[in-house]
């Protein structure tokens, strides 16, 4: 069994691109895609009872604030997201007048987040 293709973040010129060895996908550019998750940080909330797992290191208020231009590009992304992401267009404009594969993606990645990895919830 072959291990599942993965991609991972890369900025260049200011555009965002998911790679993975000679393939590259365009996202957009990494400033848009920050305003589109709503701005340099991003903060996930976590209950007492998720806090306490020992796994897990939260602020005294049971928070993480992630560094979003930093997570975008540490990230290692599947193909099942990936797929979603190339179904979609990079010239045509959404209602946020950023590309559509980057309003996507922006809103697949901080549906991640925001299930805390738990894609089930």
């Amino acid at each position: 069994m072959t291990d599942p293709t993965r991609y991972e973040g890369v900025v260049d010129n200011g555009t965002l691109y998911l790679v993975e060895d000679n393939h590259q996908i365009e996202i957009g550019q990494m400033d848009a895609v920050v305003d589109l998750i709503g701005g340099e940080t991003y903060t996930l909330e976590y209950d007492e009872k998720q806090s306490a797992a020992a796994w897990l290191s939260t602020d005294d208020d049971n928070t993480i604030t992630l560094d979003v231009r930093e997570e975008l590009v540490d990230w290692v992304y599947t193909e099942d997201l990936i797929q979603n992401i190339t179904d979609t267009s990079l010239e045509q404009t959404g209602d946020s007048g950023h590309p559509i594969r980057t309003e996507v993606f922006a809103d697949m990645v901080t549906s991640i987040w925001d299930s805390k990895g738990n894609l089930e919830a």
